[in-house]
């Protein structure tokens, strides 16, 4: 069974206990529904691969079986061999897909993970914050296993640093929660910016983009999604618009406001 899936959440690279580095993905199909695929091997990402993907993408796929791979109702097991990636979606329809799906942590938690493990906020954030990664050490050990095909695996850096966004997740929240974000964007963005500059100013970088940057954007969704083992929400992808993406949805505003004003005295 073939199945399209707008991409809205890619995980960073984590290390199995029997495999190298998968890949958690997550996003809306075709038919409405949340969807999480895992695991996609690190590999299918590769320069050069015909079946790379990012975030806001729709791809196609294999589905190996049309129930729950984990217990989680939107989780399914697919042929990775079989992803082919499609066209990207404009921002607006993001935006329309999200907003109809709103939803709140304390609404989420409230419900067994056996029931729903995905889910959209609007957060106000509050602040952005890091500490060292209690399970860097133990996550280096795991290193040296081998790919889903039994391949040689190719290294990718494991964050030392644990980020975390403080935010209430919609204007009657009066909680501040902290959590943990996963985002691939962040992770690759950290790295980068460690291999330019110093720890310290490295980290300010990245609260940069991910604070600041983000807060004056405005229009800043949360993917959110539970972890497998021990069912706590984690930030599993921020979505967010482009300079570009902003401007059409002025435009778009701007146009549906003066339609429905017509023949309005």
């Amino acid at each position: 069974m073939r199945e399209r899936l707008l991409v809205l959440a890619k995980a960073y690279p984590i290390i199995s206990k029997t495999y190298e580095h998968l890949v958690c993905i997550a996003g809306i199909t075709e038919t409405g529904e949340w969807r999480r695929i895992y695991p996609v091997p690190w590999e299918v990402f590769w320069k050069g691969k015909d079946t790379k993907f990012k975030k806001k993408q729709w791809i196609e796929y294999e589905l190996k079986s049309a129930t729950s791979s984990d217990g989680r109702p939107e989780s399914r097991k697919i042929d990775f061999d079989t992803i082919k990636p499609l066209e990207e979606e404009d921002f607006i329809k993001i935006k329309k897909l999200l907003d109809e799906r709103l939803t709140s942590l304390e609404e989420l938690q409230s419900k067994s993970h056996t029931e729903v493990s995905l889910g959209v906020i609007k957060p106000e954030i509050k602040d952005f914050v890091w500490q060292k990664s209690q399970s860097y050490e133990r996550t280096l050990k795991m290193g040296g296993q081998r790919s889903l095909d039994g391949k040689p695996a190719v290294k990718i850096e494991t964050p030392d640093k644990m980020f975390q966004y403080v935010f209430s997740c919609s204007a009657e929240c009066t909680k501040n929660h902290t959590v943990m974000c996963e985002d691939w964007e962040l992770g690759e963005l950290y790295r980068k910016m460690k291999s330019k500059y110093p720890e310290k100013m490295a980290v300010e970088k990245v609260r940069s983009r991910f604070l600041d940057y983000m807060k004056d954007l405005g229009e800043i969704y949360f993917i959110v999604g539970t972890h497998n083992i021990y069912g706590t929400y984690l930030i599993i992808s921020v979505i967010y618009p482009r300079k570009a993406d902003l401007q059409k949805l002025k435009q778009f505003v701007y146009v549906r406001s003066n339609l429905n004003g017509i023949g309005k005295i």
